[in-house]
């Protein structure tokens, strides 16, 4: 088998799991909702989701606190931005990523979809390097709603690619 076969695998393997990519959120440092995308198209899932995202932040806090020991000192885990799986509900299992100045990314994926830890982690890097592309933008300030036309475009065609 030649590399490209395998990359191929690799790559419908990937596409196939972030095929239930459900929805994705940015929170900023204050736990303020930055950007929130639902893929479901049901407008009255879209208060779910913010229900949703608002609950792994308290997750997420937990998971932080953790890495921190009694002395105040950071564990090595700690340096990981990936927080992987938040907590399963219902239908959905929520995934989490917090990037080292405090700026969280949250994903719901459909229950129905594998769990394969090295997918979740491109994506949220992936997502990661588009986010800092847009905070880059000199007209952009920092810790306010994302309302940038190019990061919604460039987001969509993300999951879209991968979907």
């Amino acid at each position: 088998m030649c590399i490209r076969d395998r990359y191929q695998r690799r790559v419908r393997g990937l596409r196939s799991f972030l095929r239930m990519i459900v929805c994705v959120a940015v929170v900023g440092k204050g736990n303020n909702p930055l950007y929130l995308q639902n893929f479901n198209f049901t407008p009255t899932n879209e208060l779910k989701f913010h229900y949703i995202v608002h609950t792994a932040l308290d997750v997420i806090e937990e998971k932080v606190q953790k890495n921190i020991g009694t002395d105040g000192k950071q564990a090595a885990q700690a340096n990981e931005m990936y927080l992987g799986l938040l907590y399963p509900i219902e239908d959905y299992k929520v995934y989490g990523y917090m990037t080292n100045t405090k700026i969280k990314f949250i994903v719901v994926l459909d229950d129905n979809s594998n769990d394969k830890k090295d997918a979740i982690r491109s994506f949220f890097k992936r997502f990661h390097a588009l986010y800092v592309d847009m905070i880059c933008n000199p007209f952009y300030t920092p810790d306010t709603k994302i309302t940038s036309a190019k990061f919604e475009r460039e987001a969509v065609k993300l999951i879209g690619s991968l979907n």
